[in-house]
């Protein structure tokens, strides 16, 4: 036999003999007394994903039917988009109002700054015709006190004393009412800017229903998208439970999406087990829908508590009636790789005996 016949025998053996070692590893670990832990409270499960509409809506189509393998970004279901499309030309119209009142409140501010210009002005005036007046006053005592000094001497007649006295007594007259006047100004002037603060107020809160209206146009908007429910993952239709024609709402499931792909065992260990099994150990999984194909895992987590602690009714030990009862741990085991041949067959709910080395 030839040098190159010899290495080439040897590589084909070579998987062989390293398929006898695991073969035998195996069988001396599980034969060995001590050498595993097992339990056969363990079920295949995956992290099933509920599909739910997040719109009130009719159902157009149901795209998918039971059983079928989607993708993620599949279209699932579609809605009727004629009332999600009329809620977006709602809001957009109360959009349009609300920048309308914006507007308004604007426009109003503007115009009580031109009535503040106005009546600052008339102030104005008012002040300049009471500066007048009171000269005219100065003026007119003036003239009564010389009249009054010729009537006593006897150099004017009574009808021109009688004018002067007239005319000054219509000057402090004038005067008062120009006095008057500009006191009612000057409480057009406060009342007018009083109503600044109410102005601006009314601005801010047309503002504020702008935003409110702005965004409920952007959810409206966004809302129509929804109209195409479309898978979020990769996964198996499962419980599907929506027709054409029904009448959806938010939240509620309309169908199930299993990843097969992504299955894992969760075995439920005694306590009086748990002590021995830790994070990455293997584990023989001897499946009953597999009878003569046992399959690889790996040990990957605990649960933060006893299978008892997360029931409906977790028990309580202190209701004075006490009987003691061997809990158990869940122990989350993850398939290993290379056996996708196996786990195509499999089903989430499938039952399975777990066996952990601990060796």
């Amino acid at each position: 036999m030839t040098q190159t016949e010899t290495k080439n025998r040897r590589r084909a053996l070579l998987p062989l003999l390293t398929a006898l070692a695991v073969g035998g590893a195996g069988a001396l670990w599980l034969a060995a007394p001590g050498s595993q832990v097992s339990t056969d409270d363990a079920y295949l499960r995956a992290d099933d994903t509920s599909i739910a509409p997040q719109v009130k809506g009719r159902v157009l189509e149901v795209l998918v039917r039971d059983h079928q393998r989607v993708v993620t970004g599949a279209p699932l279901v579609r809605l009727d988009p004629d009332d999600l499309a009329a809620r977006t030309r709602a809001a957009a119209a109360d959009l349009q109002g609300a920048r309308a009142n914006v507007q308004a409140a604007q426009a109003a501010l503007t115009s009580l700054d031109a009535e503040e210009q106005l009546a600052a002005a008339q102030i104005t005036t008012v002040r300049a015709g009471i500066v007048a007046a009171k000269a005219r006053v100065a003026r007119t005592a003036a003239e009564q006190s010389r009249h009054e000094r010729l009537a006593q001497a006897g150099a004017v007649a009574q009808r021109e004393l009688e004018l002067s006295r007239t005319g000054a007594l219509d000057a402090t007259a004038n005067a008062d009412r120009s006095t008057a006047q500009l006191a009612v100004a000057q409480r057009q002037l406060e009342l007018t800017r009083s109503r600044r603060a109410s102005l601006r107020a009314a601005l801010a809160q047309a503002e504020a229903g702008v935003a409110r209206a702005d965004a409920a146009f952007a959810l409206a908007r966004q809302e129509q998208g929804y109209a195409v429910i479309r898978a979020p993952v990769d996964g198996s239709v499962g419980a599907l439970q929506v027709h054409r024609g029904d009448i959806v709402q938010p939240g509620s499931a309309l169908m199930t999406l299993v990843p097969l792909e992504r299955m894992y065992v969760v075995a439920y260990f005694k306590e009086t087990q748990s002590e021995r099994i830790v994070a990455g150990q293997p584990v023989r999984l001897d499946i009953d829908a597999l009878p003569d194909q046992p399959l690889r895992g790996t040990v990957e987590s605990f649960a933060p508590g006893t299978g008892a602690q997360f029931s409906l009714l977790p028990f309580e030990p202190g209701t004075g009636n006490f009987t003691k009862i061997v809990q158990r741990v869940p122990v989350r085991i993850a398939l290993d790789g290379g056996q996708e041949k196996w786990l195509s067959k499999l089903r989430p709910g499938l039952s399975v005996t777990a066996r952990v080395a601990i060796r």
